[in-house]
């Protein structure tokens, strides 16, 4: 341990005169590699929207601060093709094409996060926009089965800037605090930016579980066997310092040199405190689990650009990136019988380490006066050590000890090269063809299981075509591509993650080193139509999508020789995915200028999925999610400083069957958020109101699964709460 903390502070030490120097993100450096985008100034999201070849949603700034979240994936449930399922302390999902399990790519400025790198607490005080793609692109790594969500980092200011934001939060009576100042400003060929951001949170999660065992029978209503309640209470209370310093610099009209950086230390206490009531039958071992953990670390991102164009039109970039997360954690782990007798007394001790770097080059060139050529490299090797070192004290009438000392490694190196023409045919008609070739190493071992080597490589063909309709201003999008979706180390990895309380319904967690990579087929298609005389006054639009996956990795339920549950992952066959999903943004007064100044905004969504594998009917994919709505207003009040709206979230629930013997019930969502702006006169600050989770509605998942002739059941109910929130902010 003494070893990884001389590692935390040189790495530190080697972070100091970067933030010393506030050295910051070029100012292009936000720029997504999406074909034929070129961000100039400060361009409108629409704009970048529509001159887009593949389909692709921008979220402004404007939008990601509309409700003051302090965490952007509160801001991103309300943007279009996205839904986001919170797992409670284990942090947030994105999911396109209602998917989860990995389907979605995210993207940090056009590069894959790194592993570790907790999106969740990511603040929209430090975003320019966030790009959501539906099509493949090759200048991207093309591990985005559902799309790419592309969060574009805030580029160095265009003039002097100073920004200070204040807010207080409240949710479950649990104070949170947060503070966030940015500073920029230029001098001759230099431009500079800096985001500093403190915050204190204070969250939990209350559950009520109730698992019952019944003999199986046709109905679901065999006799009960053994039934038992749980009350557990999750909870964390974090501090957070973030420093976010970025540069840019001329060096001479026609060249470039960036560099930005992300740094986040973090210190928390948290745990989890279950109490179990026994309704019927045989009670469990454990009536009470007291679960405290202690954890610190750091998070450390750079990356440098370099651009240079030519008079002949060619175009060269490089960048070259840093990445090093760390968590240390400290747990200790009391459990109690029904006897109110101390039974387990475990401490556990962990320290996990990601770093990663990476180098990429592009060249681009005109290629007669339709065709833009571009060639490209994009190389990363990441490494993850590990050691958890777990001590358990012998207790009298106790359960049984379990001493460890585990260490491991996983490695993974990337190497990508890729082809691409973009060919503007005539006025109306764009097009973009591509070619990938993308090839993983992937490397794990440790001192309890044997080291573990995968190899793989993907070839994507991406075809994009634009089609801009001469008489309406209506656009139509196609795209075709390949994508995948590779395993982590962790799911080859075959070590046991073990679970408190183990079952069927709650099984252990074991990865499998023979998984293989997942490979889709995608046709994408879309329709976008401008309202108003210039556009400005909203936008309709439709888009539709199907697509074919192979080798999709399904979970297996095993029973071990020792009689423990255990959950692995296999490739198994094919599904099909077919979707829909509407759109329309509408600016009343642009329209009609005698009414209110009104913004208005919807999207609905449908997805369906049909995995082979699995015996039907609700045989989706990865827990899918099958419909989803949005509704937004805002209102700015006339002849007043004040402004306010709102947002109501719907995701529809509903049973799904994982395998032939295991069915889960999926909760519906319903979430309303509601906002309050108000500007002080003579350009001084603003005060923003919110309030979140206004319905506070519980989600209920259950799960059921049959084995060896009876039927285990979980019904797990999360409560959530109202979160109200008040925030100033002003330039200094």
């Amino acid at each position: 341990m003494k070893t990884r903390e001389k590692k935390v502070g040189a790495a530190l030490l080697w972070a100091a005169p970067l933030l010393a120097c506030a050295q910051a993100q070029p100012a292009d450096a936000g720029k997504a590699q999406l074909e034929r985008v070129q961000v100039q100034g400060e361009a409108s999201a629409q704009a970048l929207r529509r001159e887009s070849v593949g389909a692709l949603v921008v979220l402004g700034r404007e939008d990601l601060l509309r409700h003051g979240d302090t965490r952007l994936t509160d801001a991103l449930q309300r943007m279009p093709g996205l839904s986001v399922v919170n797992n409670g302390p284990r942090g947030a999902e994105i999911r396109m094409s209602g998917l989860g399990g990995g389907y979605t790519q995210i993207l940090l400025n056009g590069e894959p996060v790194p592993p570790g790198f907790a999106l969740e607490s990511l603040s929209p005080e430090l975003i320019e926009r966030v790009e959501v793609s539906r099509a493949a692109s090759v200048a991207q790594s093309n591990q985005a089965i559902a799309g790419s969500v592309n969060i574009v980092l805030r580029r160095v200011p265009r003039s002097a800037q100073r920004e200070l934001k204040l807010g207080l939060a409240s949710q479950f009576d649990r104070p949170s605090a947060n503070a966030d100042l940015q500073l920029g400003d230029r001098a001759g060929a230099l431009a500079w930016g800096l985001a500093l951001g403190v915050s204190s949170d204070k969250l939990v999660w209350p559950m009520a579980l109730r698992q019952q065992v019944r003999q199986a029978s046709n109905d679901g209503q065999g006799q009960l066997i053994q039934a038992y309640a749980t009350d557990k209470r999750e909870f964390d209370h974090s501090y957070r310092l973030t420093l976010a310093p970025r540069a840019s610099w001329t060096l001479a009209p026609d060249e470039s040199l960036g560099t930005d950086h992300l740094l986040r230390l973090f210190r928390s206490r948290g745990g989890a405190l279950d109490r179990r009531s026994s309704e019927f039958g045989a009670p469990p071992q454990q009536a009470r689990n007291d679960l405290l953990i202690a954890a610190h670390g750091y998070s450390l991102r750079s990356r440098f650009n370099w651009q240079r164009k030519q008079e002949d039109g060619q175009q060269w970039e490089l960048k070259l990136g840093l990445t090093r997360n760390q968590r240390d954690s400290h747990a200790d782990f009391d459990g109690y019988d029904f006897d109110g007798r101390w039974i387990r007394d475990a401490e556990v001790l962990s320290l996990a380490v990601d770093q990663g770097l990476s180098l990429a080059g592009r060249w681009r060139r005109p290629a007669g006066e339709a065709h833009q050529l571009s060639l490209g490299w994009d190389g990363e090797q990441s490494q993850r050590d590990e050691d958890r070192l777990q001590r358990e004290q012998p207790l009298p009438g106790g359960l049984p000890v379990e001493n460890l000392d585990e260490v491991y490694q996983a490695r993974v190196r990337r190497l990508a090269l890729f082809v691409q023409d973009e060919w503007e045919l005539s006025p109306q008609w764009q097009a973009t063809l591509g070619l990938r070739w993308e090839g993983l190493h992937q490397r794990s071992e440790g001192n309890v299981f044997e080291g573990v080597t995968s190899r793989a490589s993907v070839l994507s063909p991406v075809a994009q075509l634009l089609w801009k309709l001469p008489a309406s201003r209506d656009q139509l999008r196609l795209g075709l591509a390949r994508s995948y979706k590779a395993p982590t180390p962790r799911e080859l990895m075959p070590r046991r993650f073990v679970a408190n309380n183990n079952s069927p319904t709650t099984p252990d967690l074991q990865g499998n080193p023979a998984l293989r990579p997942e490979l889709a087929w995608s046709l994408d298609l879309g329709w976008s139509h401008p309202l108003g005389a210039t556009g400005k006054a909203g936008q309709l639009g439709a888009n539709a999508y199907a697509k074919r996956i192979e080798n999709v990795v399904v979970e297996d339920l095993l029973q071990a020789v020792n009689g423990a549950w255990v959950q692995t992952r296999a490739n198994r066959g094919r599904a099909v995915l077919q979707g829909i999903e509407l759109e329309a943004r509408l600016a009343v007064q642009q329209l009609w200028p005698a009414l209110p100044a009104l913004d208005l905004r919807a999207n609905l969504a449908f997805n369906r999925s049909r995995l082979a594998a699995v015996p039907g009917p609700d045989n989706r994919l990865a827990q899918q999610t099958p419909a989803s709505l949005n509704l937004g207003l805002d209102h700015r009040v006339a002849g007043t400083a004040l402004s306010w709206g709102g947002n109501l979230n719907l995701q529809a629930g509903g049973p799904q069957r994982q395998a032939e013997t295991r069915f889960i019930d999926l909760p519906s969502k319903r979430v309303l958020d509601l906002y309050a702006l108000w500007k002080e006169p003579a350009g001084g600050g603003q005060w923003r109101a919110s309030l979140s989770h206004l319905l506070h509605a519980d989600e209920l998942t259950q799960r059921r699964v049959l084995v060896q002739g009876s039927e285990h059941r979980l019904d797990d109910r999360w409560r959530s709460g109202m979160t109200a929130r008040l925030q100033y902010e002003r330039p200094l």
